[in-house]
């Protein structure tokens, strides 16, 4: 059987979610674009942009959990809230976006430091879709509102 058109999920989705992974999509390939150029002008190595995607992976896959996906009944749409535990998750999220910066200035400087934060965050876009995306399936898997074979 064929794997399911991702098109055919976008009328189960808030149009909030849509936009907001649309968001983090678009930075992190802005982010990898200039991670590639920079890689390929040998302002940085491939080892420290690998190294801070690998982190930010992580990163972003913890923070996912910043907004709690569920099911709303009446529009019949995965939804995404942000709880008491999403509001923990963001303040430290928030507080380590404003100073990554200055705490890997101790070990790194200038434009391996610049490649490092990018590196950080496409990484952290990365984790957050995919975790996002495992989520949403998971929904709608559990709903039985689209049948997802692999």
């Amino acid at each position: 059987m064929k794997k399911k058109d991702k098109s055919a999920v976008v009328p189960y989705l808030d149009k909030r979610l849509i936009r907001r992974l649309r968001i983090y999509t678009l930075v992190m390939v802005i982010m990898l674009v200039v991670i590639i150029f920079e890689v390929l002008q040998g302002a940085f190595s491939i080892a420290w942009a690998v190294g801070g995607i690998l982190i930010g992976l992580g990163i972003g896959t913890l923070v996912s959990r910043m907004y709690r996906l569920s099911w709303d009944e009446d529009t019949s749409q995965v939804i995404s809230r942000i709880d008491w535990i999403g509001a923990i998750i963001l303040v430290c999220y928030l507080t380590f976006v404003f100073t990554r910066t200055h705490y890997l200035s101790y070990w790194v400087h200038g434009t391996p430091l610049l490649g490092l934060v990018f590196s950080l965050t496409a990484g952290t876009m990365l984790g957050r879709v995919l975790s996002t995306e495992h989520g949403i399936k998971r929904i709608l898997k559990t709903w039985d509102v689209l049948d997802f074979r692999k």
